[in-house]
């Protein structure tokens, strides 16, 4: 700590007396768009150098910001948490659940946007029953069955060129939600019917609560000032949540096992927060997983030729079947390191620390860039590269070492991954379908999740006209 060099020659952008950094996202000009966050990232790495950190300092409502660009710093960093992790709090949905609507959350305040003795508490009542494998087991007929109508449903959304329509996007958030839904509400929420209202509700709230999002946890706060427009719409959908949850909470699915245990209140909360984390997150991860595969025929064939052997094409899936399939983990591995669904994560700093030579104060939030680290040729050789390979043991690998190097990292499960649901829709598609991309490359914006922006108009030709 003596030898670290104070913090306030870190580089990064310089703030202006009294507006801060705020300014940049508030006029959202380039790169500090809110919805261009990799674009803001890729210059701060610039900033840092190779291997350093760079902070966003002095922002409204905001601790500031450093982002280590270093495997190392980062591991370092996870190293030293105790039992109960100080990340970063979410200000609006804590203003959500500890003021707004305290008379219902009260002492419960769930797993989202909360740290420490609290979050440890509610985690002490939910984790078990969530991790459990017999949970797991039991989630795999049901998304089973949700993926099965939902390969339908896309079979009557192909147009006479066999594409899929504009918004296919939106219907991979239906999907979502009703996989999230039936596994955690254990009733199905009807997104994958046209003709259900409420379906349409859900949906419609949804969206809205995903893109008010930035505008409000990312921008200038000005929600705290008066009831700005993204303030409503957020508002208004959480609120629907909590009732769907309400209302639909059973006596099957995940959280009616905690319901027993721990009471209704308690279900609900989870549910809702695994509806908060489970929908935008899984609908990202299937879109860019269907495009890498799109566009990368080798992989696609191989995927395809693992199917064909392991998979059970006349009775439902089971864990061992999942077991056989380590190329289609493999591709939903590779397509995260790319194309993340989230572009980091962070920690709120307990003690002063020194990041890359620089001595960080005590509350500052340092953010893991884990997008820029994903595809840094110092951790990944030929990152542009879709390689599902580099995720293979080296006894499942030999003859692709030559050619597709594996990554340098810790080959680990990402934590925080889902890509359960993710699996379930490749490999559905992928054994139905030759899926095919005829556009230019996808570009992505934050929404807060890593997003395509043009629609997903993947072309769907059948591998055999009696599999449909």
């Amino acid at each position: 700590m003596n030898s670290a060099r104070c913090f306030t020659h870190m580089p990064g952008p310089k703030p202006l007396p009294i507006l801060g950094n705020s300014w940049r996202f508030a006029l959202g000009k380039k790169p500090w768009r809110t919805s261009a966050l990799d674009i803001t990232l890729w210059t701060l790495r610039a900033l840092a150098g190779d291997g350093g950190a760079a902070k966003v300092a002095k922002l409204f409502g905001h601790p500031d910001l450093v982002f280590p660009f270093c495997a190392d710093e980062t591991a370092q960093i996870y190293r030293k948490e105790d039992g109960m992790p100080h990340r970063a709090v979410a200000p609006c949905l804590k203003h959500y659940k500890q003021e707004l609507r305290k008379d219902f959350f009260g002492n419960e305040p769930g797993l989202i946007g909360v740290h420490g003795e609290p979050w440890s508490k509610f985690r002490s009542k939910v984790s078990k029953e969530l991790v459990a494998p017999e949970a797991a087991r039991a989630a795999i007929p049901v998304l089973d069955a949700v993926t099965n109508d939902f390969i339908k449903r896309m079979e009557t959304l192909v147009d006479s060129d066999r594409e899929l329509p504009d918004d296919f996007l939106t219907e991979l958030y239906k999907w979502a939600l009703e996989s999230v839904g039936a596994w955690a509400l254990g009733t199905r929420l009807g997104c994958l019917n046209d003709d259900d209202v409420e379906a349409k509700e859900i949906i419609r709230c949804i969206h809205g609560f995903f893109h008010s999002v930035p505008s409000l946890e990312l921008s200038a706060p000005l929600w705290r000032l008066y009831a700005t427009t993204a303030y409503k719409t957020y508002v208004e959908a959480l609120d629907t949540f909590r009732a769907i949850c309400l209302k639909r909470l059973t006596d099957k699915g995940v959280c009616a096992t905690i319901a027993k245990k721990s009471g209704t209140k308690v279900a609900t909360i989870l549910a809702l927060d695994l509806l908060l984390v489970g929908v935008d997150t899984t609908a990202a991860a299937a879109a860019s997983t269907m495009y890498m595969l799109a566009t990368n025929v080798r992989a696609q064939e191989r995927l395809q030729t693992e199917l064909d052997t392991f998979l059970p094409s006349n009775r439902t899936l089971t864990c061992k079947d999942l077991d056989k399939l380590p190329y289609l983990r493999a591709c939903v591995k590779e397509t995260l390191r790319i194309k993340p669904v989230i572009l980091g994560n962070g920690r709120c700093i307990q003690t002063d620390a020194v990041i890359s030579g620089y001595k960080v104060p005590k509350g500052s939030h340092v953010v893991f860039p884990h997008y820029i680290m994903s595809n840094d040729e110092k951790y990944f050789p030929s990152p542009q590269k879709y390689v599902p390979e580099r995720w293979l043991r080296d006894n499942d690998v030999k003859q692709e070492l030559s050619c597709c190097p594996v990554s340098r990292l810790d080959k680990k499960e990402v934590i925080g991954c889902r890509y359960g649901g993710t699996q379930r829709i490749s490999e559905q598609t992928l054994h139905r379908y030759n899926v095919s991309w005829n556009y230019c490359e996808l570009t992505y914006s934050v929404t807060p999740t890593y997003v395509p922006n043009e629609p997903l108009k993947f072309k769907l030709v059948p591998r055999n006209e009696n599999v449909i």
